[in-house]
């Protein structure tokens, strides 16, 4: 039974040790986070036999189950499949960087699930131990731009972030496989971080034969010192109006400053972007060439555009994006922007004050003003105001922000009394003065007259005490020339009653 359980013990530890070496450099380790997502693809040692296949751990069941949860996670990873300009062969087959006259130029395709905040990722090169390495160590890193490339002999084209560096290598330097290891670093739509590392191995086989000799080699600490990129940037930019709108055309001068002090930068290109819709290019090509740029040196590059009608008012993004080498031939990619701020015009509309006519001293009446905003941005804190001899209103009329293609209305009291001269009623001309302010804070002014009549308070009273005699004189008349009449014929009457009296007298 003994032997039996030694025999086991035995079987098992052959398993393990079986397993241990088939997880050899060409497996793929995963490791998740709670912050972000990261892995490491490792191309296979050239040295190293890779016929059979990774293990699979618990580790990687959990690293899968954390994916799953993280869907949303932008993840990169390398392209297997295609062949790209530098390589011999696709990662699949077997992708060896190319080593020839004293640098090795390496390749890594990488594509993206999920889009990246710029289309840009952050690559730079962890080319291991500086004593032990055979690469001349120096600041290998730089922005790689999504780009449509040709792959497998032009026969196809991918949308890949191409990390394609150019490393050279000692004078004295060791035969055998070493990694470089690509750290990638970029940020998601979201503003949430990708972090991830690619690996390969470089294959050294025309140094020194390790086996020939134990002398340790020692390369010169000068060789080892690392170098930095040379920087170029958008040192300022100005246009050729003061006040952009709708409809201009604008010239872009945009001055770029080599911040290095020791390099010269070369074979310079940039190309510029721009919102398609608001912005029409007029210039006879979006990139320009600088042949070099020396140490703190300054270079003017110009652009001309025209702002599309429809264009909104705001600022908008000339976006440049740099492509360079230093003397020693070694590329680098850079990117840098240029703002532009449009606005629109402003076109707002009046009404003729609404106002009467005619007002009585001590009258409270109402004045109001309609304001229509005919322009395509908004207006801020419209207002008028009203001032006359004789009329005091009781505070500005204040209409407030409108927006584009609507109207609105605003209303205060005013108060009447007599005018200011020596003539107490009468006419009085006034102004109504409007007030608005534009999106970046402009202030405007508009000013119309209008005209009313004061009256007296008594004026309406007198009219109404003051009799109308038009028709009564005729009355009046009538009434003299009856009584007039009456009187005659009273008269008539007695001189007959009295001389009928004095004849009976008589008799």
């Amino acid at each position: 039974m003994k032997r039996k359980h030694i025999a086991r013990k035995i079987f098992a530890m052959t398993i393990a040790a079986t397993m241990c070496m088939g997880l050899s450099p060409a497996g793929s380790v995963l490791a998740a986070s709670d912050q972000m997502v990261s892995y490491t693809a490792v191309q296979a040692d050239p040295t190293q036999p890779t016929t059979q296949e990774p293990a699979t751990t618990q580790a990687d069941t959990n690293t899968k189950d954390d994916k799953d949860t993280q869907s949303e996670t932008v993840t990169l990873n390398i392209d297997n499949e295609n062949q790209y300009d530098g390589m011999e062969k696709p990662y699949a087959q077997g992708y060896v960087p190319i080593n020839a006259n004293g640098s090795v130029r390496i390749v890594f395709p990488i594509l993206s699930e999920g889009e990246l905040r710029g289309n840009t990722l952050r690559a730079a090169l962890d080319l291991g131990d500086a004593q032990t390495a055979p690469f001349v160590f120096k600041n290998y890193e730089k922005d790689i731009r999504l780009q449509t490339v040709k792959v497998n002999a032009n026969t196809k084209e991918v949308s890949a972030y191409v990390a394609d560096f150019t490393v050279e290598l000692k004078g004295k330097r060791t035969n055998g496989s070493y990694p470089v290891i690509l750290k990638v670093t970029a940020k998601d739509t979201k503003g949430n971080a990708v972090e991830q590392e690619f690996t390969t191995y470089v294959t050294i086989s025309d140094g020194i034969d390790p086996d020939a000799t134990t002398e340790a080699v020692v390369e010169p600490v000068a060789e080892d010192l690392p170098t930095f990129a040379p920087k170029v940037m958008v040192k300022s930019y100005k246009y050729s109006k003061s006040e952009i709108q709708p409809g201009d055309e604008v010239k872009a001068d945009i001055v770029l400053l080599n911040t290095s002090k020791e390099n010269t930068v070369k074979n310079m290109t940039i190309a510029v972007t721009a919102d398609t819709e608001s912005f029409t290019l007029l210039s006879q090509s979006d990139s320009v060439y600088i042949e070099k740029l020396a140490p703190q040196e300054e270079k003017t590059i110009t652009f001309s555009y025209r702002i599309n009608a429809k264009t909104a008012a705001g600022q908008y993004d000339l976006e440049l994006a740099m492509d360079y080498a230093d003397g020693e031939g070694n590329t680098y990619s850079t990117s840098g922007k240029a703002k532009i701020t449009v606005q629109q015009s402003s076109e707002m509309q009046f009404d003729d004050l609404s106002f009467p006519s005619e007002v009585v001293v001590a009258d409270v009446v109402e004045a109001k003003v309609q304001a229509m905003n005919l322009g395509r941005s908004k207006i801020y804190n419209v207002r008028a105001e009203i001032a006359a001899d004789g009329l005091k209103p009781q505070g500005t009329i204040f209409i407030g922000d409108m927006e584009a293609g609507t109207a609105a209305t605003g209303s205060t009291q005013v108060s009447v009394s007599s005018l200011s001269g020596s003539k107490l009623y009468g006419n009085t001309e006034g102004t109504v003065t409007y007030y608005y302010e534009d999106e970046s804070g402009k202030e405007y002014t508009e000013e119309v007259t209008f005209t009313t009549t004061i009256k007296s308070p008594f004026s309406d009273q007198k009219e109404e005490t003051t009799p109308d005699n038009t028709n009564q004189w005729w009355v009046i008349m009538a009434v003299v020339i009856g009584c007039i009449a009456v009187a005659a014929g009273v008269i008539i009457v007695r001189k007959i009653h009295l001389k009928k009296q004095d004849e009976e007298d008589t008799e």
